[in-house]
């Protein structure tokens, strides 16, 4: 499969797991679309409003990895926080917990990957 960022169509989402603010989310493979046969659930950039986060949440029988692309925030695994920027990579396994807050006053741009 091969996707070409200038041909993904975008939209807003507010409210990401119930966390404050908004993003603009540009999916590869959206939930709800995985592939036959294929452990991905969802591939998509996402680019965080300053001041918004992904809210807390649980992953249940799939695994999360974020990759960030530019901007800076503040990623919680479980109880433990971490200051990220660019090139940084965070993963939430089956079982855990995680939020992002952009702490920066531009977008914070990250890939979002779900599998299970």
């Amino acid at each position: 499969m091969f996707f070409k960022f200038s041909e993904t169509k975008g939209f807003r989402r507010e409210g990401l797991q119930n966390g404050p603010g908004g993003a603009l989310y540009y999916p590869f493979i959206a939930i709800g679309e995985k592939p036959q046969g294929s452990h991905f659930k969802m591939i998509a950039r996402i680019e965080l409003d300053p001041k918004a986060a992904v809210g807390e949440h649980e992953h249940k029988g799939d695994e999360e990895v974020y990759f960030v692309v530019s901007g800076h925030g503040v990623f919680t695994d479980d109880d433990k926080k971490y200051e990220v920027g660019p090139g940084d990579v965070m993963v939430t396994l089956d079982g855990h917990r995680h939020s992002l807050e952009n702490t920066g006053e531009e977008p914070l741009v990250f890939m979002a990957i779900i599998a299970e």
